[in-house]
């Protein structure tokens, strides 16, 4: 034989994933909130008004959500292709913000199959909505506010993603959790003082909150605003950083505890939104 033959082999379906990066904007984004955690409440009308919250908590349990997603690539030709991944399972985020720049999220989904017979989809945008700039974010450490240069929380959700069973179809069953999720972030400082530098030495468990607050009143002086709240978080940092002709400076990486009492991790959102 020349080489191996060609009608000896057979196309299988693996699936896919991919990332998408976006701004966390001032409506529709609790759509999103929905799959990153475990749990979800809401939207809440507050009292008479036009305000809802919408609340995502991590749980033991993983949520059965899934996405379809699609994305129109443009190719050298100039002629726009739409990719179309079925079955999408957020596996993985991270939630981003630094002085001069939005607050970003990216998230890694594991996708069931991808095509590209399926007709582009004509989007819908929210109205009225607007992105978080980073003078809308602010943050407290063990209940004092803190100024920070920038910070950021990412989760790995544990889900096993490899499902391929004898079952007469390519196709994979839906991830599941096999591991215990992991939340770590990291905030950045200026080093005025050994506050925040002591509670790594010692070891500390103190509660991080990350609040990004527009300022615009919805209604009945309710804001559109998003609190991340991490009632459990123990640094793992480094010590300071100070040379000539620099601010000194102190990176504090930390882990996301669980308490035993409160969510891990809770997200509420605030918006315009009545419904996901």
């Amino acid at each position: 034989a020349h080489t191996l033959r060609s009608d000896r082999r057979v196309d299988v379906t693996m699936g896919g994933e991919g990332s998408l990066e976006i701004d966390v904007l001032s409506t529709g984004f609790g759509f999103v909130l929905q799959s990153m955690l475990s749990t979800v409440s809401g939207p809440t009308q507050i009292g008479a008004t036009n305000a809802y919250t919408t609340t995502v908590e991590s749980a033991s349990d993983a949520n059965s959500d899934s996405y379809t997603v699609q994305i129109q690539r443009v190719n050298a030709s100039g002629v726009s292709q739409a990719f179309t991944h079925h079955g999408g399972v957020i596996t993985s985020w991270t939630l981003s913000q630094e002085v001069g720049g939005l607050l970003n999220a990216t998230l890694n989904f594991d996708f069931e199959d991808v095509d590209t017979s399926t007709a582009a989809g004509t989007p819908a945008y929210a109205a009225d909505n607007f992105p978080y700039d980073w003078t809308m974010a602010c943050a407290s450490i063990n209940g004092v506010d803190t100024d920070l240069r920038s910070m950021s929380l990412s989760a790995d959700l544990g889900f096993n993603t490899d499902r391929r069973f004898l079952r007469c179809s390519s196709l994979k069953r839906q991830p599941v959790r096999t591991n215990i999720p992991s939340y770590e972030g990291e905030l950045s400082l200026d080093w005025s003082s050994n506050t925040e530098y002591d509670m790594f030495v010692s070891g500390a468990i103190v509660p991080i909150v990350m609040t990004f607050d527009s300022l615009v009143d919805i209604d009945g002086g309710n804001n559109a605003k998003m609190v991340v709240t991490l009632p459990a978080c123990q640094f793992t940092g480094n010590s300071p950083v100070a040379s000539i002709g620099e601010i000194p400076s102190l990176s504090l990486p930390f882990k996301v505890l669980d308490n035993g009492t409160d969510a891990a991790v809770q997200i509420t959102y605030t918006s315009s939104d009545s419904a996901l």
